[in-house]
């Protein structure tokens, strides 16, 4: 018997069959696709409105925030993922335990934004107060709506799942709209809309649960926790690691410049992060399925997925580059110029950062997060050294040129973490049979799609 089922309880392996990886990574790239061009929408929006300042300090609470729902997750909803999917656990057991600790560490998480913002926000400017409360109380909310989203991950309803996060998109972009366009509630309508998607998240989980027959309720479960906290807590510093990676750079922008450059600077991370949901969508789909796999077909499916990603991802990063060119002065005005350079130059990072992240992920999924641990670490440490040297001489584009080194150095010890496996590094470069592949793929679905 697995280690902690008891014998009332038997693990979800009778949950609905796998979706294609295919089928999977597509609706993952649609939900993140319409959330690009919904937060595109936000993002034109609040920088109208707000303007270069206003735009930095809204940037940064919300950074804040979401940084420390990442941390009061704890990493239980990957464990919830992984343990469920290799049948150790029970997806009501799972997600009862989780959402009990979680609802303890998020108080933990609201007293932190307060005391950041106490520390670093004009609290002087008009409706600032009430953002950093409506952050607070988004910390809270948004950490149960997640735990209760990868409840509906875990059972691998993936396109639902990516519905979800549409949905999330729509309300936060609507939001955004209606608060600070509309009502013109300055930064507190920015803040004010994530917590409005959060309640919703939080809501349309708890239903597409319910209506799977999952009962959804706390209970602390000390023989399910410490395992999966001994996993989770791993697993998601690592994902802190990631997601700082990625973002953290606009704290040290907003702290070491200005306000205004930390608004220039949060425009072209919106951009330059585009190319990074390749990978991710990629990773999404197949880390369910990666828990169930044997070690050698999860390394072959890990470096398919690698050259995959690397293919769609390259193009993806010039053609945006380009187009990054022409829309920023038309669509943000000239006073958002200084984003062109810094945004151009994440583009093609990220696609560094995403070849990372899906590396790094899969052997999370099989168990280990130890390299996506070490990897992001090493990302982090060179990223910011590079950050403090350059941003004080060249503001955001010193920022972007710590993106680029960070993950460079994150994929040398991933590269060596699968060559002790026995995988080399030519394994993770496109070969032509991949274009081939891809190109028959395509033609394949296109023909089904005609055909039905």
């Amino acid at each position: 018997m697995p280690e902690d089922v008891t014998s009332d309880e038997r693990p979800v392996t009778e949950s609905p069959p796998r979706r294609p990886l295919v089928l999977g990574s597509v609706s993952r790239l649609a939900a993140d696709g319409s959330g690009v061009l919904l937060g595109t929408v936000s993002s034109i929006v609040t920088a109208r409105v707000l303007g270069p300042s206003s735009k930095g300090v809204l940037a940064a609470l919300t950074f804040v925030a979401a940084l420390v729902i990442q941390a009061c997750l704890m990493g239980l909803g990957d464990a919830l993922v992984v343990r469920v999917g290799q049948g150790k656990a029970t997806i009501e057991r799972a997600l009862a335990s989780s959402l009990s600790a979680v609802l303890l560490s998020s108080f933990v998480g609201m007293l932190v934004v307060l005391l950041y913002s106490l520390a670093q926000v004009p609290l002087d400017q008009p409706y600032v107060w009430a953002a950093v409360l409506a952050a607070c109380g988004t910390v809270g909310v948004a950490c149960f709506g997640q735990v209760l989203f990868y409840g509906v991950y875990a059972r691998q309803q993936l396109v639902t799942a990516s519905g979800l996060m549409i949905v999330t998109s729509t309300v936060t972009t609507v939001a955004v709209v209606v608060f600070c366009w509309v009502l013109d509630l300055e930064v507190f309508g920015g803040v004010l809309a994530g917590l409005v998607a959060a309640v919703v998240l939080l809501a349309a989980a708890a239903a597409v649960l319910y209506r799977a027959g999952v009962k959804v309720r706390l209970s602390w479960d000390s023989v399910y926790l410490r395992p999966a906290l001994q996993y989770g807590v791993r697993a998601q510093l690592a994902n802190l690691l990631a997601y700082s990676s990625a973002r953290v750079d606009l704290l040290l922008v907003y702290g070491l410049t200005t306000y205004a450059e930390a608004g220039l600077y949060s425009v072209a991370l919106t951009l330059g992060t585009l190319t990074g949901f390749v990978a991710l969508a990629l990773s999404y789909a197949s880390f369910p399925g990666m828990a169930r796999m044997s070690e050698a077909a999860a390394l072959q499916q890990t470096a398919t997925l690698a050259r995959m990603g690397a293919l769609l991802a390259t193009p993806f990063a010039a053609i945006l580059a380009v187009l990054a060119w022409l829309a920023i002065p038309l669509l943000l005005g000239t006073a958002y110029e200084g984003s062109l350079i810094p945004a151009v130059i994440l583009l093609f990072a990220n696609v560094l950062w995403g070849q990372q992240w899906l590396l790094s992920r899969a052997l999370a999924a099989r168990g280990d997060p130890t390299v996506l641990f070490r990897s992001f670490a090493i990302n982090l440490v060179a990223m910011l050294a590079v950050d403090l040297a350059l941003i004080p001489l060249f503001g955001p584009t010193g920022a972007a040129l710590g993106s680029v080194v960070g993950p460079a150095a994150g994929l040398v010890i991933c590269c060596r973490a699968y060559a002790r496996r026995g995988v080399r590094v030519q394994s993770f470069l496109p070969r032509r049979s991949d274009i081939a592949a891809m190109r028959d793929l395509v033609l394949k679905r296109f023909r089904r799609a005609r055909s039905g």
